[in-house]
């Protein structure tokens, strides 16, 4: 979707189509932080406690993310030691 820069009081606005909003977990009257990156593109970050709802739209399993994986290593079991998971590695992969 493509969208204008409007003058909006001494401001300026771009308007953000609903779906957009819901899908990155955001909804009316919620804080966020625009920042410019390094390329020079605006980041929209969510401010305060509208962060806590952004959830990724398909939680992706590591056995679904590599199943049609068709090349020389997928078990690197030997780089990495079996030592456990810790921390948020333990939430991301164990779920």
């Amino acid at each position: 979707m493509t969208t204008a820069v409007a003058q909006w009081g001494n401001s300026y606005a771009i308007r953000v189509p609903r779906e957009k909003l819901r899908l990155a977990g955001l909804v009316q009257g919620d804080k966020v932080d625009i920042r410019v990156n390094q390329q020079g593109y605006l980041e929209i970050i969510p401010a305060g406690e509208a962060h806590r709802r952004i959830r990724p739209v398909h939680l992706m399993s590591y056995e679904e993310l590599f199943k049609d994986y068709r090349g020389k290593r997928l078990d690197n079991r030997d780089v990495w030691p079996e030592d456990g998971f810790e921390g948020a590695e333990l939430g991301a992969w164990s779920s």
